[in-house]
């Protein structure tokens, strides 16, 4: 009897391995033939230098051609996006306390972990500051160029300014050849990013509900700057920071009837100019809402009768939206126009032109014609469970928990498909010029519909700008 169990089980071992359809992937990196088998070519894979009897991989974020990948102790990884080549590695705050996903500039990280926000270098992930909260964060930090916002549980958002720290040789008068011949050492940008210690107060915007939501800037200039956030109240939250002013408040409020638990997105104008963008976002009550960025006007919504965790996603002229049973949208940006749908989708991954790449709940990749939204092949990805949403062009980045990291690119595509052209950088204002006192224009006196959702203007200051909390101390243990 126990050689017949014997030899039962190693034909039935032996049938199971030969049966490409039930035998499992030795490995979870994707194989150059059938990458290629899908019109795809692997463009590079890379293992994350962490314990991977310990850790686990809990963010990946794309920004301007770097991958960062963060830790759930505290480690966040710069990996260029092009060639897979760790860039640099740093420990960021306590490996006990939670960390949020990293937000970045085109100098700076900002990562919050615990209740600390640290800012890095970003060429070489140096700390240059960090500073202790006031309360407990709702979400991760968003940056512009000029300051840190910071999304507090309670509906507060703190706004940090970045203040430059003096150049020594300014400081001790020297002339301008003096300067000159003092940067010549200088290894390049990296070496010149310094943040100041000196104590800073932010500023804080009061916002109605929970901000469980990462924000964005959606408009940046030397005098003022706009951000959106939601809440789970259901009110997306447009707000502006004044420098002459140095005030930070509401300037337009959307009412909806669900909570918006997804982040919004930003599709800015390619002029450029302040307030001709449009905002979309998506609420429980099962709309998809598209909103003048400047003046907060409704310019179309649309009934999805579904509601929406997952975040948007704009893709040059098109708007995806993935709603919780598993359908995916394709709108006009311009008119909300249906263009698809399609059903069994969990996650978008990213889009090309001719193809758009998303996720089932099984976690295969489903490769959909763009035009059309048809079912055109289905790639094996389910033992690699962490697939980022990539906005910002065609490149697919997918990792293990462990750390294995690796990007497919299509054949012909050796340069990165980019879906939105950089909007035209703002003049830099005059330090004199007095900020637009152009008024808000309110939606008509009476209350829309329950599903439509209505913009409110803020009407008393004191509400929407709260009081700045006490000084919090700003330090750096390696100045």
């Amino acid at each position: 009897m126990t050689r017949f169990c014997t030899f039962v089980m190693a034909w039935g071992g032996l049938w199971f391995a030969c049966v490409p359809s039930l035998a499992a992937r030795p490995h979870p990196i994707i194989p150059e033939t059938e990458a290629g088998r899908h019109g795809l070519t692997r463009a590079w894979f890379t293992q994350i230098d962490m314990d991977r009897a310990r850790t686990r991989v809990a963010e990946m974020v794309l920004d301007r051609g770097t991958l960062f990948v963060q830790t759930d102790r505290a480690a966040l990884h710069a990996v260029d996006a092009e060639t897979g080549q760790t860039l640099w590695s740093a420990e960021v705050g306590r490996r006990g306390h939670p960390s949020l996903a990293p937000a970045a500039n085109s100098d700076l990280v900002a990562v919050v972990n615990g209740s600390y926000l640290y800012l890095l270098d970003r060429h070489n992930g140096k700390l240059l500051w960090s500073t202790q909260l006031e309360g407990v964060p709702g979400s991760a930090a968003v940056l512009s160029q000029r300051r840190v916002y910071v999304p507090m549980h309670a509906g507060k958002v703190f706004s940090y300014v970045l203040e430059r720290r003096r150049n020594p040789v300014e400081a001790s008068g020297a002339t301008a050849e003096d300067d000159v011949a003092a940067a010549e050492p200088e290894a390049g940008p990296a070496e010149a990013i310094r943040l100041s210690h000196e104590s800073i107060v932010p500023l804080a915007c009061q916002s109605t509900g929970q901000t469980l939501v990462q924000p964005i800037v959606i408009w940046e200039s030397p005098d003022r700057e706009h951000i959106v956030w939601p809440t789970d109240r259901g009110h997306l939250n447009l707000g502006r920071y004044e420098r002459l002013n140095d005030r930070f408040m509401v300037r337009y409020r959307l009412e909806t009837q669900g909570p918006i638990v997804s982040r919004p997105v930003h599709r800015p104008s390619p002029s450029g100019e302040e307030g001709a963008g449009t905002v979309f976002a998506a609420s429980l009550d099962g709309y998809v809402y598209a909103i003048r960025a400047g003046r907060g006007e409704t310019l179309w919504r649309f009934a999805l009768a579904e509601p929406v965790y997952e975040p948007l996603i704009v893709a040059g002229d098109r708007v995806y939206v993935v709603t919780q049973p598993g359908g995916l949208y394709c709108l006009d940006a311009a008119d909300g126009t249906d263009r698809w749908w399609t059903y069994g989708v969990a996650q978008f991954v990213s889009a090309s032109k001719e193809r758009v790449y998303v996720a089932d709940r099984r976690g295969h990749i489903l490769v959909l014609a763009a035009a059309t939204g048809a079912r055109l092949d289905t790639i094996s990805a389910a033992d690699l469970p962490i697939k980022l949403r990539n906005a910002q062009n065609d490149r697919i980045y997918l990792a293990t928990g462990s750390g294995l990291v690796q990007c497919l690119r299509e054949t012909e595509l050796s340069e990165p498909f980019e879906h939105t052209v950089a909007p035209v950088p703002p003049a830099e204002a005059s330090p004199t010029e007095e900020p637009s006192e152009e008024e808000p224009v309110p939606q008509p006196g009476k209350k829309q519909p329950p599903t439509a959702g209505s913009f409110e203007t803020s009407t008393q200051d004191a509400a929407s700008e709260a009081q700045p909390p006490a000084s919090l101390q700003g330090d750096n243990p390696f100045q």
